[in-house]
Parts: C-alpha cells; structure tokens; sequence
C-alpha cells in the first residue's frame, strides 16, 4: 500500500531497519571504543600501581637488609666482647693453676 508521497510499508518498514542496523552498529562501535579506552587506562593505572609496588618492595627489602646489617653488627661487637672476657679468665685461669702446681710441688721442709 502506499501512501500520498509513494512509500510503500514495505519501504519505510526496510528505512526502518536500516535505521535500526545503523544505531545498532553506530552504539556498538561507540561502546567498543569506549570500553578500549578504558581498558587502556586500567591498564595504564595498573602498571602505575604494579610500578608503585615493586618500588614498595624494594625499599622494604632495603631497610630489611640495613637492620638485619646493623643487628649482626651489634651481636658481632657482643661476641667479642665474650670472647675478650673468655680469654682474659682463661689466662687468669691458667696463671692460678700454675701457681697452685707450683705450691703443690714444693716440698715441705724437713725438720
């Protein structure tokens, strides 16, 4: 059937779905452009954050290493210290022994 201007339904029912297929596509490919956009972005920022972590990790591990350094330092100047000690009794130790074997190997006077 047409009407005065000659389209027919069958014409206005195909500009239809032309038009249909048209915004379809047209939304389609709007969304898809925004969606690669975004998905750059979160890719950018999670770059950003995995960057920010790694350099975290980093100075965590860097600190760990300069007190667990300054902790061996301090047990180190402690063991010496012992160690000194150890060898200053040990000598006095051995000055005292001598000194007893000595007494002990005397022989009394004989009267």
């Amino acid at each position: 059937m047409e009407n005065g201007n000659g389209i027919t339904k069958a014409d206005l029912a195909a500009a239809l779905t032309d038009l249909r297929v048209g915004l379809k596509k047209e939304i389609v490919g709007e969304l898809t452009e925004k969606m690669q956009t975004m998905n750059s972005a979160l890719t950018e920022k999670m770059q950003t954050m995995n960057d920010d972590l790694t350099e975290k990790m980093r100075q965590i591990e860097t600190n760990l290493l300069t007190e667990f350094h300054r902790y061996g330092k301090g047990q180190q100047l402690r063991l010496h210290t012992i160690e000194s000690r150890d060898a200053i009794i040990t000598e006095r130790l051995a000055i005292i022994e001598e000194r007893l074997l000595h007494l002990e190997s005397r022989r009394p006077p004989t009267v």
